[in-house]
């Protein structure tokens, strides 16, 4: 049976230190589809938040960005990979994404506001 979540490890863009972050994901063959949303902090005066910063992505995608190599842990498994770069427009990607993840997780957690703006698919290709 497949993992709920993997292990996403990347090298920091400021730093050079490893990162790790478990993450969901969908699995279709070696590619591996995640998404990244806009940071907000949880019990925040969100309003207040985000006009502190508005629209920052998480440290884990703003990482790949910077370096697209990265290694993922899988079933106890460490692979090495590679982020993607999208063959079309993000919106279709968005929406595979969340077709996969309602058939993985179940349609009563990944809901329509999943391709909502702000969300940004991502896709790792594993490369061992």
């Amino acid at each position: 049976m497949e993992s709920e979540e993997l292990v996403l490890i990347t090298r920091g863009r400021k730093t050079g230190r490893e990162h790790r972050v478990r993450v969901w994901y969908a699995r279709e063959g070696d590619l591996l589809w995640l998404r990244a949303d806009e940071r907000r902090p949880p019990d925040s005066d969100e309003a207040g938040w985000l006009r502190r910063r508005p629209g920052r992505r998480p440290d884990w995608y703003l990482n790949l960005q910077a370096e697209q190599r990265c290694r993922v842990i899988l079933d106890d498994e460490e692979h090495e990979a590679r982020l993607e770069p999208s063959s079309g427009p993000s919106d279709l990607d968005l929406r595979r994404l969340v077709e996969l993840w309602r058939e993985k997780y179940g349609a009563e957690y990944v809901q329509d506001w999943y391709v909502e703006k702000g969300r940004v698919p991502v896709k790792i290709r594993l490369l061992s």
